[in-house]
């Protein structure tokens, strides 16, 4: 690509994507494992088992037990091998040969190196590996919920369920499903070259996440409905003391030792009471305690989890890395091509309150300045460029994408050493460090995207 020559009608050839993006396994065919951070147990479709390991997080990764994830994931224990003179795992999965040695970044997938941005340890004599690229190498999807910090795996029909694995039958194959959503991109590089991009979109994958409550919606509603039940466990209590009142007034009748007796059993029935209430005054406490903390790391992390999402991980990482092969070399002028993408062929699309996109989400329907943002900033990441989300709290409110970015030059900000060029994602022609006469020389908070 040179000059301002112009060109014909370039088209991405994605005819692959549908193969790419058809083992997403999106229908129903699939298992669903769930692992909780802390907790030393998971799920398998509803059916709970037993680890001897908990989850945690690190560096911003969530790491589980090898052994138990791959259970999840449908690998038996005969197809989980351990070399303990290269300290090296392998597992086998229909195909799929895995390996993974312990405190080596690289992961082997039939033969071919991948590069993960963590190392697999083994910490209390348990091998552990970030739960999201055991996923890359199973063809399998992984969901993180920050509100309640679980990990969801969903793989492709055939995965097992027990962790027993006494299990003979044989795996089905996984469904090739072709339903997808086809959309056209249309946009211009800096230099006036027109180009045609025509993606195919798995439509499972876009209506799951366009039915998913966004965080904040997630953290209010647990919070209502775990505050709701405590309200019911007040009413419960209340007419239970009205119970034990009525059962125990003492009437002019009654001898002195029936109305010992009477006193007697309500003052324990009272003291009954007395311990419950203090048992939901604690939870109270400890809910309002989970809400101030979930709503501070929402604050703290903003819009970061869209970018970062692993669900969309895969989609994002096809189309970055179909960009990537069109893109200039120049560290400039490749940004500036995949900025001209997200800022011409993704359509502006403005709306009323808090309502963030993932992604696939804005791939299809567009979106305002925070979507396209998020989308921006998850195709330069990929990339393997640094980038932040900007935001501008002020009236009028907006969201630009910050980006590391060697010789560049123009507007940027500094945070933790880094120079954040200032990247506008909503309308054509805005280059890197060109910032909007109405955002110049405003503060701008800086999320930096890990």
């Amino acid at each position: 690509m040179t000059g301002a020559s112009k060109i014909p009608v370039a088209l991405l050839a994605v005819a692959a994507a549908l193969v790419l993006f058809a083992p997403f396994a999106w229908g129903n065919t699939g298992s669903t494992a769930v692992f909780k951070v802390g907790e030393a147990r998971y799920t398998v479709d509803g059916e709970e088992y037993l680890m001897d390991a908990a989850v945690y997080v690190e560096d911003g990764r969530a790491f589980a037990p090898f052994r138990y994830a791959a259970y999840a994931c449908g690998v038996t224990p005969e197809n989980i091998l351990w070399n303990p003179a290269t300290r090296t795992l392998t597992l086998v999965k229909g195909d799929r040969v895995v390996q993974v040695t312990a405190d080596s970044n690289i992961l082997v997938v039939n033969g071919t190196q991948i590069a993960m941005d963590v190392k697999a340890v083994i910490k209390d004599g348990r091998f552990f590996l970030p739960v999201r690229w055991l996923a890359v190498a199973l063809d399998a999807i992984v969901v993180w919920d920050p509100v309640s910090q679980t990990i969801t795996i969903r793989s492709p029909a055939g995965a097992g369920k027990s962790s027993k694995r006494d299990e003979t039958t044989a795996q089905e194959p996984a469904t090739d499903d072709r339903n997808a959503i086809v959309k056209e991109y249309r946009w211009h590089d800096r230099w006036g070259n027109e180009w045609t991009w025509r993606v195919s979109i798995p439509e499972e994958m876009y209506r799951y996440y366009r039915n998913q409550l966004r965080i904040h919606e997630r953290i209010l509603k647990e919070y209502l409905e775990r505050l709701n039940s405590l309200r019911q466990k007040l009413e419960e209590l209340k007419r239970y003391m009205d119970f034990w009142y009525q059962q125990c007034r003492i009437s002019s009748d009654d001898s002195y030792y029936e109305a010992w007796r009477k006193y007697q059993l309500y003052v324990s029935k009272y003291y009954e009471a007395m311990e419950e209430l203090n048992r939901i005054q604690s939870e109270y406490q400890n809910l309002e305690r989970w809400y101030r903390e979930a709503r501070y790391r929402e604050m703290s992390e903003g819009y970061v989890p869209y970018v970062t999402e692993e669900g969309n991980g895969r989609l994002v990482r096809t189309l970055a890395e179909s960009l990537a092969g069109k893109a200039p070399l120049d560290p400039r002028e490749r940004v500036e091509f995949v900025a001209a993408f997200v800022q011409e062929a993704i359509p502006y699309v403005s709306e009323e309150g808090e309502y963030p996109r993932y992604p696939v989400e804005t791939l299809v329907e567009g979106g305002d300045c925070e979507d396209k943002s998020i989308l921006l900033a998850a195709l330069l990441r990929t990339m393997g460029y640094r980038v932040a989300l900007l935001v501008f709290d002020d009236n009028p409110g907006h969201m630009a994408v910050g980006v590391e970015c060697p010789d560049c030059w123009g507007s940027y900000y500094l945070k933790d050493g880094v120079r954040y060029f200032y990247l506008e994602s909503t309308a054509p022609n805005w280059s890197v460090g060109q910032v909007p006469p109405e955002y110049r020389g405003r503060g701008a908070l800086v999320y930096v995207v890990p």
